[in-house]
């Protein structure tokens, strides 16, 4: 028993750092689960209890992109804690609604390679049309900042969400937090 004390602000210090992640990247709970693929009830366990197998807190790991960190620990490096690079943001700006340009109804989007560049669609003629989900899974293959403002511009947050989800990369997920608060900020 007097193990189990010991490693209870472990397990404490774990969740919090893991919750203050997924809150970074503006994920619930459930999204957070999906996103580094795992069922919901057992990540909800996990920050509300700290019960978790070690398959699965390795997944969680990988999702937050500290997989390495952890891999060099076992292998004799130390740990590197760091600065806490979770922040939590306390505004209260989710009422700001940005208005995409393309509506939620739209099937399919004609390239204006004047807005959207030559560099990803050189081979294609200008006023292309493609199915939209086809659209954003090509621009997200290969992702930059300024895609990801087009993106969100032309698709609003709501209909590109799934799609960086689905990608299931943090870095991508980040840059869209970024540019979505950015967008917010300056509406």
């Amino acid at each position: 028993m007097d193990n189990l004390i010991q490693i209870e602000p472990i397990i404490k210090k774990l969740k919090t750092s893991i919750r203050n992640e997924r809150i970074a990247i503006s994920l619930s709970q459930k999204e957070f689960a999906e996103f580094i693929g795992m069922k919901y009830p057992t990540y909800r366990a996990f920050e509300q209890e700290g019960k978790i197998s070690l398959s699965n807190f390795l997944l969680i790991l990988k999702g937050v992109n500290k997989l390495d960190e952890f891999d060099r620990f076992i292998e004799g490096f130390e740990f590197q804690t760091g600065i806490d690079n979770a922040r939590v943001d306390t505004r209260k700006d989710k009422d700001i609604i940005i208005k995409p340009i393309v509506t939620s109804s739209q099937k399919k989007i004609i390239l204006d390679k004047n807005i959207f560049g030559n560099e990803l669609f050189y081979s294609v003629d200008n006023g292309h049309e493609y199915e939209v989900s086809k659209f954003i899974s090509i621009i997200l293959a290969k992702f930059n900042d300024q895609r990801i403002m087009l993106l969100l511009k032309y698709f609003g947050e709501k209909r590109l969400k799934p799609y960086i989800l689905k990608e299931r990369n943090i870095t991508l997920l980040k840059m869209f937090n970024k540019h979505l608060a950015y967008m917010k900020r300056h509406k």
